[in-house]
């Protein structure tokens, strides 16, 4: 291959990299600019970028991985209620095709979390699949409720059956149901709910009137059972 040849191929390559680059900066900034004017036509807040996130939730996917990233943070009052919602990203360091060196993999997740205003104990109610079924059953984590269409279509774990039981009542099970894909966890005084990837600006309200629907079901003796 002749020198010059070399050359344009590397100048190619190059190019390449650098339309990538620029094309995921210009997506950037317009998610930016559009979570911006999101804020201001609700009166939210909006930060760029705020890692006092990274590390306020207990559970997956927080604590994994590094470099980790809390960006696109819109926080403000929804129903009357605390929020925040953000953009989560961490980093693994894993081996390049054919094991020839290293590269950062990024695992992206929109994050939107409500203050409950009281601290509830920790229960997770996420989208079941076979194996998950299968494991928790295994172990005893699963807890089964009364619904075989609910149980089918949820993994549920808590230290207390008895508060997931109160929590997870027939209307409450019914409105996850009705939601493909829905779930969530109580991790202190918030009710979080975690998508994998980035979600659209028009999905982020639809997901704060989700969990906040979720809040709304819990029961009134449930609430005063638990610590302000």
């Amino acid at each position: 291959m002749s020198v010059l040849l070399t050359w344009l191929l590397a100048a190619a390559i190059l190019l390449g990299v650098l339309g990538v680059w620029y094309l995921s900066y210009l997506a950037d900034k317009q998610r930016r600019e559009a979570m911006a004017s999101l804020a201001a036509s609700r009166g939210w807040s909006y930060t760029a970028r705020d890692d006092r996130w990274n590390d306020r939730f207990l559970g997956s996917p927080f604590g994994l991985g590094h470099s980790r990233r809390s960006t696109n943070v819109l926080t403000g009052q929804h129903d009357g209620r605390p929020f925040v919602a953000f953009d989560y990203v961490y980093y693994t360091t894993e081996s390049s095709a054919g094991g020839k060196g290293r590269r950062q993999v990024p695992h992206p997740f929109y994050v939107v979390a409500i203050d409950m205003g009281a601290s509830f104990p920790p229960l997770e109610v996420s989208p079941e699949n076979f194996l998950e079924r299968f494991v928790g059953r295994l172990t005893n984590r699963d807890i089964e409720l009364e619904s075989e269409d609910f149980n089918r279509a949820f993994t549920v774990t808590c230290p207390d059956r008895k508060f997931a039981s109160d929590v997870l009542h027939p209307r409450m099970m019914q409105l996850l149901l009705r939601t493909p894909g829905a779930g969530f966890r109580f991790d202190r005084r918030w009710a979080i709910h975690v998508d994998l990837g980035t979600v659209a600006l028009d999905g982020i309200v639809p997901r704060l009137r989700r969990v906040d629907a979720i809040v709304d079901q819990i029961p009134d003796f449930v609430w005063k059972q638990v610590k302000p």
